[in-house]
Protein backbone atom coordinates (compact mmCIF):
# COMPACT_ATOMS: atom_id res chain seq x y z
CA UNK A 1 0.00 0.00 0.00
CA UNK A 2 2.09 2.69 -1.02
CA UNK A 3 1.71 6.38 0.13
CA UNK A 4 2.06 8.61 -2.32
CA UNK A 5 2.46 12.67 -1.76
CA UNK A 6 1.54 15.13 -4.66
CA UNK A 7 3.50 18.49 -4.32
CA UNK A 8 1.95 21.21 -5.59
CA UNK A 9 1.80 24.54 -3.33
CA UNK A 10 1.13 26.91 -6.05
CA UNK A 11 -1.58 28.75 -8.45
CA UNK A 12 -5.18 27.62 -8.03
CA UNK A 13 -5.05 26.66 -11.84
CA UNK A 14 -2.18 24.04 -11.08
CA UNK A 15 -2.99 22.58 -8.03
CA UNK A 16 -6.20 21.69 -9.80
CA UNK A 17 -3.99 19.91 -12.33
CA UNK A 18 -1.86 18.05 -9.51
CA UNK A 19 -4.97 16.93 -7.60
CA UNK A 20 -6.23 15.28 -10.84
CA UNK A 21 -3.72 13.11 -10.75
CA UNK A 22 -5.01 10.97 -8.06
CA UNK A 23 -7.42 9.54 -10.23
CA UNK A 24 -5.36 8.48 -12.22
CA UNK A 25 -3.02 7.02 -9.56
CA UNK A 26 -6.19 5.21 -7.52
CA UNK A 27 -7.51 3.77 -10.76
CA UNK A 28 -3.97 1.51 -11.26
CA UNK A 29 -3.19 2.03 -7.76
CA UNK A 30 -6.37 1.11 -6.06
CA UNK A 31 -4.69 0.16 -2.67
CA UNK A 32 -2.78 3.56 -2.69
CA UNK A 33 -2.96 6.07 -0.12
CA UNK A 34 -2.61 9.38 -2.16
CA UNK A 35 -1.85 12.94 0.13
CA UNK A 36 -1.76 16.02 -1.35
CA UNK A 37 0.85 19.07 0.01
CA UNK A 38 -0.77 22.31 -1.13
CA UNK A 39 -1.89 25.77 0.10
CA UNK A 40 -4.81 26.24 2.37
CA UNK A 41 -7.30 27.77 -0.36
CA UNK A 42 -6.17 25.03 -2.96
CA UNK A 43 -7.03 22.27 -0.26
CA UNK A 44 -10.46 24.05 -0.24
CA UNK A 45 -11.41 23.91 -3.71
CA UNK A 46 -10.11 20.18 -4.08
CA UNK A 47 -11.31 18.50 -0.88
CA UNK A 48 -14.10 16.93 -2.97
CA UNK A 49 -11.87 14.88 -4.77
CA UNK A 50 -12.92 11.07 -3.48
CA UNK A 51 -9.22 10.26 -4.49
CA UNK A 52 -7.61 12.29 -2.23
CA UNK A 53 -6.84 10.62 0.95
CA UNK A 54 -5.62 13.80 3.18
CA UNK A 55 -4.02 17.39 2.71
CA UNK A 56 -0.58 19.10 4.21
CA UNK A 57 -1.21 22.49 4.58
CA UNK A 58 1.71 25.05 3.36
CA UNK A 59 2.10 27.98 5.05
CA UNK A 60 4.73 29.64 3.32
CA UNK A 61 6.66 29.65 6.23
CA UNK A 62 10.07 27.61 5.32
CA UNK A 63 10.54 26.01 9.12
CA UNK A 64 6.55 25.41 9.65
CA UNK A 65 6.40 23.78 6.32
CA UNK A 66 9.57 21.42 6.80
CA UNK A 67 8.24 20.48 10.07
CA UNK A 68 5.11 19.55 8.54
CA UNK A 69 6.87 17.39 5.35
CA UNK A 70 8.63 15.33 8.16
CA UNK A 71 6.19 14.31 10.88
CA UNK A 72 5.53 11.71 7.79
CA UNK A 73 7.20 9.65 5.63
CA UNK A 74 5.89 8.64 2.07
CA UNK A 75 6.69 6.37 -0.68
CA UNK A 76 6.85 8.89 -3.08
CA UNK A 77 6.82 12.87 -3.61
CA UNK A 78 5.87 14.05 -6.99
CA UNK A 79 6.76 17.75 -7.16
CA UNK A 80 4.85 19.50 -9.86
CA UNK A 81 6.35 22.33 -8.63
CA UNK A 82 10.09 22.08 -8.87
CA UNK A 83 11.26 25.63 -8.15
CA UNK A 84 13.50 26.94 -5.89
CA UNK A 85 11.15 27.35 -2.91
CA UNK A 86 10.11 24.04 -3.54
CA UNK A 87 14.20 22.70 -3.11
CA UNK A 88 14.27 23.20 0.57
CA UNK A 89 10.85 21.46 1.30
CA UNK A 90 11.21 18.66 -1.07
CA UNK A 91 15.35 18.09 0.02
CA UNK A 92 13.97 17.79 4.02
CA UNK A 93 11.17 16.02 3.01
CA UNK A 94 10.69 12.50 4.52
CA UNK A 95 9.88 10.35 0.89
CA UNK A 96 11.70 7.13 -0.55
CA UNK A 97 11.38 8.13 -3.68
CA UNK A 98 11.69 12.38 -4.67
CA UNK A 99 10.49 12.82 -8.42
CA UNK A 100 10.47 15.55 -10.65
CA UNK A 101 9.95 17.00 -13.84
CA UNK A 102 13.34 17.97 -16.00
CA UNK A 103 12.43 20.84 -17.96
CA UNK A 104 15.93 22.08 -18.87
CA UNK A 105 19.26 20.27 -18.92
CA UNK A 106 21.06 22.37 -15.61
CA UNK A 107 18.17 20.83 -13.61
CA UNK A 108 20.31 17.50 -13.80
CA UNK A 109 22.29 18.64 -10.99
CA UNK A 110 19.11 18.28 -8.77
CA UNK A 111 19.70 14.88 -8.78
CA UNK A 112 20.91 13.20 -6.58
CA UNK A 113 20.98 16.79 -4.09
CA UNK A 114 17.33 17.08 -4.06
CA UNK A 115 15.16 14.27 -6.16
CA UNK A 116 16.24 10.49 -6.53
CA UNK A 117 14.74 10.90 -9.99
CA UNK A 118 13.81 13.17 -12.47
CA UNK A 119 11.34 12.44 -15.43
CA UNK A 120 11.66 14.36 -18.52
CA UNK A 121 8.98 17.01 -19.62
CA UNK A 122 6.64 15.65 -22.55
CA UNK A 123 5.51 18.75 -23.96
CA UNK A 124 2.31 17.84 -24.95
CA UNK A 125 0.70 20.89 -25.15
CA UNK A 126 -1.75 20.34 -21.94
CA UNK A 127 -0.16 20.64 -18.72
CA UNK A 128 -2.26 17.80 -17.12
CA UNK A 129 -0.44 15.47 -19.99
CA UNK A 130 2.62 16.78 -19.25
CA UNK A 131 2.23 15.99 -15.38
CA UNK A 132 1.52 12.53 -16.08
CA UNK A 133 4.96 11.56 -16.95
CA UNK A 134 5.41 11.72 -13.09
CA UNK A 135 3.62 9.14 -12.66
CA UNK A 136 5.89 6.24 -14.57
CA UNK A 137 7.97 5.33 -11.75
CA UNK A 138 5.18 4.08 -9.97
CA UNK A 139 4.69 1.73 -13.08
CA UNK A 140 1.38 3.57 -14.37
CA UNK A 141 1.81 3.50 -18.16
CA UNK A 142 0.65 6.98 -18.52
CA UNK A 143 1.22 6.33 -22.58
CA UNK A 144 -2.61 5.64 -22.68
CA UNK A 145 -3.95 8.56 -20.62
CA UNK A 146 -1.70 11.15 -22.29
CA UNK A 147 -3.71 12.89 -25.43
CA UNK A 148 -6.57 11.27 -24.10
CA UNK A 149 -7.29 11.63 -20.75
CA UNK A 150 -8.33 15.03 -19.44
CA UNK A 151 -8.75 15.94 -15.32
CA UNK A 152 -12.25 15.86 -13.24
CA UNK A 153 -13.36 18.25 -11.13
CA UNK A 154 -15.10 17.14 -8.63
CA UNK A 155 -18.14 19.10 -6.06
CA UNK A 156 -20.04 16.99 -4.00
CA UNK A 157 -23.57 16.44 -4.22
CA UNK A 158 -24.08 18.96 -0.98
CA UNK A 159 -22.78 21.77 -2.41
CA UNK A 160 -24.52 21.16 -6.06
CA UNK A 161 -27.63 21.63 -3.77
CA UNK A 162 -26.92 24.50 -2.02
CA UNK A 163 -25.92 26.47 -5.24
CA UNK A 164 -29.26 24.89 -7.08
CA UNK A 165 -30.92 26.50 -4.04
CA UNK A 166 -29.51 30.17 -4.50
CA UNK A 167 -29.95 29.79 -8.41
CA UNK A 168 -33.86 28.49 -7.79
CA UNK A 169 -34.18 31.66 -5.36
CA UNK A 170 -32.78 34.23 -8.10
CA UNK A 171 -34.86 32.28 -10.48
CA UNK A 172 -32.23 31.15 -12.75
CA UNK A 173 -32.71 27.77 -14.91
CA UNK A 174 -30.91 29.25 -17.54
CA UNK A 175 -27.86 31.56 -17.65
CA UNK A 176 -24.55 32.36 -19.38
CA UNK A 177 -22.11 32.61 -16.88
CA UNK A 178 -19.36 35.45 -17.23
CA UNK A 179 -16.01 35.60 -15.25
CA UNK A 180 -14.65 38.55 -16.03
CA UNK A 181 -11.71 39.28 -13.85
CA UNK A 182 -8.73 37.75 -13.87
CA UNK A 183 -5.19 38.17 -11.66
CA UNK A 184 -3.83 41.01 -13.44
CA UNK A 185 -5.25 43.22 -16.11
CA UNK A 186 -3.57 41.96 -19.36
CA UNK A 187 -6.32 39.46 -18.07
CA UNK A 188 -9.39 40.89 -17.24
CA UNK A 189 -12.33 41.25 -19.93
CA UNK A 190 -12.42 45.44 -19.94
CA UNK A 191 -15.80 46.56 -18.85
CA UNK A 192 -17.04 47.78 -21.80
CA UNK A 193 -16.54 44.55 -23.76
CA UNK A 194 -18.40 42.70 -20.89
CA UNK A 195 -21.15 45.37 -21.01
CA UNK A 196 -21.35 44.54 -24.96
CA UNK A 197 -21.30 40.64 -24.07
CA UNK A 198 -23.98 41.18 -21.86
CA UNK A 199 -26.04 43.33 -24.31
CA UNK A 200 -26.09 40.89 -27.14
CA UNK A 201 -26.50 37.76 -25.22
CA UNK A 202 -30.13 39.30 -23.37
CA UNK A 203 -31.06 41.43 -26.43
CA UNK A 204 -30.33 39.00 -29.19
CA UNK A 205 -30.59 35.62 -27.73
CA UNK A 206 -32.80 36.18 -24.58
CA UNK A 207 -30.43 34.61 -22.05
CA UNK A 208 -29.99 35.71 -18.49
CA UNK A 209 -26.33 36.56 -17.71
CA UNK A 210 -24.44 35.93 -14.48
CA UNK A 211 -21.71 37.95 -13.53
CA UNK A 212 -19.26 36.55 -11.01
CA UNK A 213 -15.97 36.72 -9.42
CA UNK A 214 -14.79 36.57 -5.52
CA UNK A 215 -16.63 38.87 -3.22
CA UNK A 216 -13.18 41.22 -3.37
CA UNK A 217 -14.03 41.97 -6.86
CA UNK A 218 -17.98 42.68 -6.50
CA UNK A 219 -16.90 46.35 -7.46
CA UNK A 220 -15.52 45.60 -11.03
CA UNK A 221 -19.21 43.34 -11.46
CA UNK A 222 -20.91 46.27 -10.38
CA UNK A 223 -19.28 48.70 -12.86
CA UNK A 224 -19.81 46.66 -15.43
CA UNK A 225 -24.16 46.21 -14.57
CA UNK A 226 -23.94 49.63 -14.53
CA UNK A 227 -22.60 49.90 -18.79
CA UNK A 228 -24.98 47.42 -20.07
CA UNK A 229 -28.78 47.91 -20.93
CA UNK A 230 -29.94 45.13 -19.35
CA UNK A 231 -29.69 43.60 -15.89
CA UNK A 232 -27.26 40.68 -15.42
CA UNK A 233 -27.56 38.94 -12.14
CA UNK A 234 -24.15 39.09 -9.75
CA UNK A 235 -23.12 36.49 -7.95
CA UNK A 236 -19.97 36.40 -5.79
CA UNK A 237 -18.62 33.52 -4.02
CA UNK A 238 -15.79 32.97 -1.75
CA UNK A 239 -15.89 28.69 -1.72
CA UNK A 240 -14.74 28.18 -5.19
CA UNK A 241 -16.58 24.84 -5.22
CA UNK A 242 -19.39 26.87 -4.74
CA UNK A 243 -18.48 28.77 -7.94
CA UNK A 244 -17.65 25.58 -9.67
CA UNK A 245 -21.29 24.53 -9.32
CA UNK A 246 -22.28 27.85 -10.53
CA UNK A 247 -20.23 26.75 -13.87
CA UNK A 248 -21.96 23.13 -13.72
CA UNK A 249 -25.28 24.62 -13.62
CA UNK A 250 -24.51 27.04 -16.80
CA UNK A 251 -25.54 27.26 -20.22
CA UNK A 252 -22.09 28.38 -21.24
CA UNK A 253 -19.04 30.16 -19.23
CA UNK A 254 -17.20 33.08 -20.97
CA UNK A 255 -14.44 33.43 -19.37
CA UNK A 256 -10.70 35.14 -19.00
CA UNK A 257 -7.60 32.90 -19.04
CA UNK A 258 -7.74 31.92 -15.76
CA UNK A 259 -9.41 29.13 -13.33
CA UNK A 260 -12.91 29.33 -14.37
CA UNK A 261 -12.42 27.62 -17.81
CA UNK A 262 -10.21 25.16 -16.38
CA UNK A 263 -12.70 24.07 -13.88
CA UNK A 264 -15.05 24.34 -17.13
CA UNK A 265 -13.27 21.30 -19.10
CA UNK A 266 -13.09 19.68 -15.44
CA UNK A 267 -16.89 19.59 -15.21
CA UNK A 268 -16.81 18.73 -19.62
CA UNK A 269 -18.57 22.25 -19.80
CA UNK A 270 -18.28 24.68 -23.02
CA UNK A 271 -16.40 27.71 -22.65
CA UNK A 272 -15.32 31.14 -24.46
CA UNK A 273 -11.91 32.35 -23.48
CA UNK A 274 -10.93 35.96 -24.23
CA UNK A 275 -6.87 36.13 -24.62
CA UNK A 276 -4.92 38.98 -23.34
CA UNK A 277 -1.37 38.53 -22.79
CA UNK A 278 -1.49 34.78 -21.68
CA UNK A 279 -2.00 31.87 -24.04
CA UNK A 280 -4.41 29.28 -23.38
CA UNK A 281 -3.92 26.02 -21.80
CA UNK A 282 -5.86 23.77 -24.62
CA UNK A 283 -6.10 20.20 -25.01
CA UNK A 284 -6.22 19.29 -28.31
CA UNK A 285 -9.27 16.75 -27.58
CA UNK A 286 -11.79 19.31 -26.05
CA UNK A 287 -13.46 21.09 -29.11
CA UNK A 288 -15.92 22.54 -26.13
CA UNK A 289 -13.16 25.53 -25.66
CA UNK A 290 -13.38 28.29 -27.61
CA UNK A 291 -10.87 31.31 -27.84
CA UNK A 292 -10.78 34.86 -28.64
CA UNK A 293 -7.58 36.62 -29.50
CA UNK A 294 -6.01 39.81 -31.51
CA UNK A 295 -3.21 38.74 -33.86
CA UNK A 296 -0.48 41.05 -32.67
CA UNK A 297 3.05 41.20 -32.96
CA UNK A 298 3.44 41.54 -29.03
CA UNK A 299 0.78 38.79 -28.43
CA UNK A 300 0.95 36.57 -25.32
CA UNK A 301 3.43 38.88 -24.02
CA UNK A 302 2.76 36.75 -20.45
CA UNK A 303 3.09 40.43 -18.48
CA UNK A 304 0.98 41.71 -15.36
CA UNK A 305 1.12 44.52 -17.34
CA UNK A 306 0.92 45.79 -20.61
CA UNK A 307 4.27 46.72 -22.12
CA UNK A 308 2.84 48.83 -24.34
CA UNK A 309 0.48 50.45 -22.37
CA UNK A 310 -2.51 50.62 -24.37
CA UNK A 311 -3.80 46.95 -23.63
CA UNK A 312 -4.58 46.96 -27.36
CA UNK A 313 -4.99 43.07 -27.06
CA UNK A 314 -7.87 43.24 -25.53
CA UNK A 315 -9.28 46.95 -26.04
CA UNK A 316 -9.58 45.84 -29.97
CA UNK A 317 -11.58 42.96 -29.32
CA UNK A 318 -15.36 43.39 -29.99
CA UNK A 319 -18.48 41.94 -27.83
CA UNK A 320 -19.69 40.22 -31.37
CA UNK A 321 -16.23 38.51 -31.96
CA UNK A 322 -16.85 36.79 -28.76
CA UNK A 323 -20.41 36.04 -29.79
CA UNK A 324 -19.30 34.10 -32.87
CA UNK A 325 -17.49 31.78 -31.32
CA UNK A 326 -19.78 31.32 -28.60
CA UNK A 327 -22.75 31.15 -30.57
CA UNK A 328 -22.77 26.88 -31.14
CA UNK A 329 -22.86 26.81 -27.65
CA UNK A 330 -25.79 29.12 -26.71
CA UNK A 331 -28.16 27.54 -29.30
Amino acid sequence: MPDILLFQPGALGDSFFTSALADLIKRDIPESRVFFYTTGASASMVKDNPNIDGFLIHSGNLIKDISTLRKRKFDYLLDTWAIGDAYYRVFFAKASEKIAIRKKDSEKYLVPVVYTKQVPFGRYGYVFWDRMELLRPLGIDVSRYIKSELPVYHISEEIKEKVKGLLTEKGLDSYVLLAPKGMWKTKDIPVNLAAGIVDILERDFGLKVVLSAPPSDRDYLEEIARYTQGSPEIITLSDIREFGALIYFSKHLISVESLPYHLAVGLRKSATVVLGGYPVWKPENYPDLETVNIDMDCKFCTKHTCPRGDYRCLVEITPEMIITKAERHLV
